[in-house]
């Protein structure tokens, strides 16, 4: 197989990650992984989904490859983030998000995982500011309207926190986060009507 087709593969493989078909992005990854040594986005890739699993000691090694290979493949600093927090050193992520950000300072996903991660230290008004900056980024970022909705709630803010659950709902029908947390904050209100048809629309997700 040649290069070119090589390098399909793995547009194909990370497409396929993004989708959620890990299995076979993994499989597809696993197989290129003697013929593109050098390239530091399957090591990285191969880390996200080992992270996705909660393999992290895993994830961490693959990580740590990505980044030796190119030490500014800012998508690999920010999975390696998402591991601290996991692990419980959200100084660590910080400083790894701001390494994308010098990277990458567009980067909509290091700003809103940077705010995930100084709302679980307290620093609300830093938290808000990162993402309120994702979403002037990547106004679309369903993602980053759930992690604000989730901050909102912790805060109290449940209204707030509703509002950003719609748009992440609209943005993305099939966000289970957003309507488990939608289907809490219905409870938490006496809400059951708008609480079931919550849990229909989980159902409809099915399995994640």
């Amino acid at each position: 197989m040649g290069h070119e087709e090589d390098r399909d593969l793995l547009h194909t493989a990370v497409s396929m990650l993004d989708r959620g078909h890990i299995d076979t992005a993994v499989s597809i990854l696993e197989g290129l992984r003697s013929r593109m040594p050098n390239e530091p986005v399957i090591p990285g890739c191969l880390g996200m989904a080992a992270l996705s699993r909660g393999a992290y000691a895993r994830a961490e090694q693959l990580l740590n490859v990505a980044l030796e290979l190119n030490p500014s493949f800012y998508p690999a600093l920010l999975n390696k983030g998402i591991l601290l927090v996991n692990l419980g050193d959200c100084e660590g992520a910080i400083a790894l998000y701001d390494r994308a950000l010098e990277i990458n300072p567009r980067y909509a996903e290091a700003y809103s995982n940077r705010a995930n991660a100084r709302a679980l230290l307290g620093d609300m008004e830093e938290a808000l500011a990162d993402y309120r900056r994702a979403l002037e980024l990547k106004p679309g970022f369903a993602d980053a309207h759930y992690n604000l909705a989730y901050t909102k709630h912790r805060m109290g803010s449940t209204d707030e926190a509703m509002e950003e659950l719609e748009r992440a709902v609209i943005l993305h029908p099939a966000h289970r986060l957003a309507w488990q947390l939608k289907l809490s904050i219905h409870l938490e209100r006496g809400e059951h009507g708008d609480a079931e048809a919550c849990r229909a629309q989980l159902q409809k997700l099915g399995q994640p």
